[in-house]
């Protein structure tokens, strides 16, 4: 038998199948509960990821993902995987526990995770003891994909962005500025757009033109300082007397200006993955 692991995210989830030494990672759209009504979260696990593994030799699951820190969102996770995997055993827990076990594993530390989202939280020789109080986008989850592609969005829409960019996103997403703009006021649908705005971006051969870099880096320090404040108002001193580790696909890009920022604050950050999987699969296999 198996065990199967997965990174819930917005825009993605990552799912390892685990036996022993051996695994093998599989992909699948995101699993966000709060983005997601309960069809497409079916549709994500009986229709994509049935296709990819045979969940009757899965014993156990442990679903890490975003938006499952409320016992409503984790409930509706855990019923769904336990019609689709009627032998194993379920476990739902929020992304950032995955991320912090991934990353400290059982040492001590900040974990932060800059994604789709973002969130942080405090772990203590193995477990997360601490949640960072953080709003959902657009009130919250600052120094993000989706934070970073509003500003983008924001600037589009009132023709600040350089020239070459405008014209990536008209044609990436085909709709008029006016269309555009109508879409991003959904809140169910922003997060997901914001977030998208910018991965069409950091995608194009324009992304490596010094001005754009320019452009960008502006607006990833604009993002990431409320993050910052956030943190050092929640962890306060142990912000810096503890380590500070990062994962996601938002700072993996943007490492270099993660890394200044903080640095301009008296920080370092000693270690920063793209992904909690690899650090997941490590954990349960020594583990379980």
């Amino acid at each position: 038998m198996s065990i199967l692991i997965a990174d819930g995210g917005a825009t993605s989830t990552s799912w390892a199948v685990v036996k022993g030494n051996d695994h093998q990672i599989v992909r699948t759209s995101g699993l966000n509960p709060t983005l997601k009504v309960d069809a497409e979260i079916e549709s994500v696990i009986f229709d994509e990821l049935s296709l990819l593994i045979n969940s009757s030799l899965v014993s156990e699951v442990y679903f890490y993902g975003a938006g499952c820190d409320e016992f409503k969102n984790s409930n509706r996770i855990k019923r769904i995987l336990s019609e689709a995997f009627r032998k194993a055993e379920i476990t739902v827990k929020p992304d950032i526990e995955g991320a912090g076990i991934a990353l400290f594993a059982n040492q001590t530390g900040i974990v932060v995770i800059s994604g789709t989202g973002s969130s942080a939280g405090f772990m203590h020789e193995g477990s997360l003891v601490d949640i960072m109080p953080s709003k959902s986008y657009p009130a919250g989850d600052f120094g993000s994909g989706a934070h970073i592609g509003s500003l983008i969005l924001k600037d589009f829409f009132v023709d600040e962005v350089p020239v070459e960019i405008k014209e990536l996103i008209q044609a990436r997403r085909r709709l008029s500025i006016d269309e555009l703009f109508v879409q991003f006021q959904d809140p169910m649908k922003s997060k997901l757009i914001a977030s998208k705005a910018l991965t069409d971006v950091i995608t194009s051969a324009e992304f490596d033109k010094p001005m754009h870099q320019e452009y960008l880096k502006r607006l990833v320090f604009e993002a990431i300082e409320p993050l910052f404040d956030q943190l050092k108002h929640h962890f306060k001193n142990a912000l810096a007397q503890q380590s500070l580790r990062f994962v996601g696909g938002t700072v993996a890009v943007f490492e270099h200006h993660f890394r200044e920022y903080f640095r301009t604050k008296g920080l370092i950050i000693d270690k920063i993955e793209r992904t909690p999987i690899n650090g997941l699969i490590e954990f349960h296999q020594t583990h379980d």
